[in-house]
């Protein structure tokens, strides 16, 4: 078994999903990655998809509409060593612009929200109702995919 950490996922309105995990999985507009306890500290943009949180064989799935990963060991949980020195809890936060556990997405109501966004799309032309748009269709091709990997 991997060594757990602390992994939260947060959006402005609420603090998603907060708890113990060997590994959480997102993809940034480079590609996919997988953080597992004390990688390198890390800061990665995130683009609409899914965001994997696994834990021996649970693996728990939220869908994204964008935000922020960072990894690092976090100064404000000092633990105690053996040798007396501080070790700094390892933890990953998700700061989500909007998160859904992705069980809970209806794959219908997915298709509805891509249709109104392209029509919206079509009609403004601007970056922000093509940018809903992908959102929706990330929303739709997730929910679609029957919520496996």
């Amino acid at each position: 078994m991997a060594t757990q950490m602390s992994v939260s996922i947060v959006s402005a309105e609420e603090a998603v999903w907060r708890g113990e995990a060997e590994m959480v999985i997102a993809r940034s507009p480079e590609g996919e990655f997988a953080i597992l306890n004390d990688h390198i500290p890390f800061l990665a943009a995130l683009v609409p998809g899914r965001v994997s949180i696994v834990s021996g064989n649970e693996r728990t799935e939220y869908f994204v509409s964008g935000g922020f990963l960072e990894a690092s060991r976090g100064v404000g949980s000092a633990k105690p060593q053996n040798d007396g020195g501080e070790d700094h809890e390892y933890h990953v936060i998700v700061l989500a612009d909007d998160a859904e556990d992705l069980s809970q997405i209806d794959a219908a109501e997915a298709r509805r929200r891509l249709e109104e966004a392209r029509a919206e799309a079509a009609e403004a032309g601007d970056e922000r109702a093509e940018a809903r748009m992908r959102i929706e269709m990330a929303r739709v091709e997730l929910a679609e995919s029957g919520h496996g990997s």
